[in-house]
């Protein structure tokens, strides 16, 4: 009796030991908590929503048809034939090797479509859990409150596209988590961050090209550093071996563009960048012009973020800025497309840069004029205007965007998956087709797809070919079907006369909000009796 009694009190001394132990954990990292789980409950309940507006309105899917180029790509490196987009023909189309690497993950659990796209759905979750969380952290560290990080985290989920885009299928969660990270050890003074920093960099190009901008970080970095006397002979050698290991993380895949093309960077990058024309520069300053009304903050990021630089915090504001300044010098129209999709990284980070910049103006202000002098009263007014001027004005726009999610997957789904689909069930294993739109259509048809744009396949961008050597490559290769906008197929195949062709599957849209056209087509190409027969 007394050995049992003996025994409970020992497991009740180790019970409350863990207790204390975790008490004392969480009291030491209670910032921190707090800003997890309100960025896990913030973005929990808008991925919800979004995802039952979308039930409410389709089946599960993808809201760009490029989601699922990373999809496929994902798929032949769980199926060993990494980077081929179709059987045979190596591609360098991965904007982000590193985004379809991590999801070829799902392809061990399930090849069930519904079930890969709910997997893509929980994998971008993940991350953007990360990024909103990461958002107050930076926040709440460079205004010293807390309260700071909860009205960024809870304001970084109501920026009107986050949820869309990071749901999307695209690599937009894993590009915004990964510059927030970046951000969040280039603030960092101690050494030992220095090759983290390296690191990063890497797989921030692996994320998406202009990911390289971190690169270009770390010698400011450095100067900063070296302003406040932390730069020793040891450290700089440092700073250089991290140059090094951000060369070697991306060097995979620079090596393999380099085997398959000759060229160092994506196929994706030379089928899109180029100098702007005169019809882009214009639909940029006019989408501009919207952006500013919808997101107030933008104009108040660029302007008044140039606080950060004294504050000895630049790169939130001078990653947005960069980032802003690239997309406009080489991808103007591009840039603006799919639901802005490659703004929203800008806006996330203005968003950051704008709460930061605005708080301590406030304080100032208030201080100045209202003579408030209780720190925490002070705070509180602060974070409510901060809350008021920030948040609101984007709750109809974020609104909008939950049907817009909704409506836009069930457009894919009605037209690329459909047409996909109806590939697999109605032309021979071995036909060859060619599309502008080389997502769903290649994945679900199984068949060898050829890209009109390049962006998946080498020749055509790289060949610099009229539309007329376009047809006979097509020609060439065997291919078969055309699966194309009306219009556009008649631009590019005006060259084939009438007989040559018939119209074997057609599938129109009521209501399209993505797609390119209303309608598409699929066409089969009889080449007997053609010029290029």
């Amino acid at each position: 009796m007394v050995d049992t009694i003996s025994q409970t009190d020992s497991d009740q001394s180790v019970v409350v030991a863990k207790a204390n132990l975790l008490l004392r954990f969480m009291n030491r990292h209670r910032d921190a908590i707090i800003l997890g789980v309100v960025a896990l409950v913030s973005t929990v309940l808008s991925c919800i929503h979004y995802l039952a507006t979308m039930l409410s309105i389709a089946s599960p899917g993808l809201t760009l048809d490029d989601s699922w180029i990373h999809v496929q790509f994902a798929r032949t490196i769980y199926e060993g034939t990494p980077w081929e987009y179709s059987p045979g023909y190596p591609s360098t189309g991965s904007t982000s090797p590193l985004w379809s690497l991590i999801l070829s993950s799902i392809f061990w659990f399930t090849t069930e479509p519904s079930g890969v796209v709910w997997g893509v759905y929980l994998i971008s979750i993940v991350f953007y859990v990360g990024s909103t969380y990461l958002a107050g952290r930076i926040v709440a560290t460079y205004l010293e409150s807390v309260s700071w990080g909860i009205v960024t985290s809870i304001a970084f989920v109501f920026v009107p596209r986050n949820t869309w885009l990071m749901l999307s299928g695209m690599e937009t969660p894993l590009f915004v988590f990964v510059l927030l990270l970046s951000i969040v050890i280039l603030d960092k003074e101690d050494m030992k961050y220095d090759l983290a920093l390296g690191i990063l960099a890497g797989l921030a190009f692996l994320s998406r090209p202009e990911g390289v901008i971190i690169v270009f970080c770390i010698p400011l970095r450095l100067l900063i550093l070296s302003l406040k006397g932390k730069v020793t002979r040891i450290r700089l050698g440092l700073f250089l071996l991290s140059g090094v290991i951000a060369l070697a993380v991306a060097s995979p895949w620079i090596l393999h563009c380099l085997s398959v093309t000759g060229y160092p960077l994506p196929d994706t990058f030379y089928a899109k960048v180029h100098a702007p024309t005169a019809s882009e520069i214009e639909a940029w300053d006019i989408f501009w012009t919207f952006f500013v009304q919808e997101l107030p903050f933008l104009p108040v990021a660029a302007f008044l973020g140039i606080i950060l630089i004294p504050k000895g915090r630049p790169f939130a504001w001078l990653l947005p800025v960069s980032l802003t300044v690239i997309y406009r010098l080489s991808t103007p129209y591009a840039a603006l497309i799919n639901n802005n999709r490659y703004l929203l990284p800008v806006f996330d980070l203005f968003l950051i840069a704008a709460v930061a910049a605005v708080a301590i103006l406030l304080k100032i202000v208030f201080v100045a004029i209202l003579e408030i002098r209780d720190t925490v009263s002070l705070n509180h007014l602060c974070v409510f205007v901060v809350a008021v001027l920030i948040i609101v004005p984007m709750i109809p726009s974020y609104s909008f965007q939950a049907t817009f999610y909704g409506k836009a997957a069930g457009n894919i789904n009605d037209m690329q998956v459909a047409i996909g689909l109806w590939l697999d069930e109605n032309t021979p294993p071995d036909a060859v087709f060619a599309t502008h739109d080389a997502g769903a259509l290649r994945y679900f048809s199984n068949r060898t797809m050829i890209d009109h744009a390049g962006l998946v396949s080498p020749d055509i961008v790289h060949g610099n070919m009229t539309d007329f050597e376009k047809i006979q490559y097509l020609h060439d290769q065997g291919c078969n079907y055309v699966v194309f906008f009306p219009d556009l197929f008649w631009y590019y195949f005006r060259y084939l006369p009438d007989g040559s062709y018939e119209i074997e599957f057609t599938v129109h849209l009521e209501e399209n909000v993505i797609c390119g056209r209303d309608t598409m087509l699929v066409y089969r190409i009889y080449w007997e009796g053609t010029i290029f027969d």
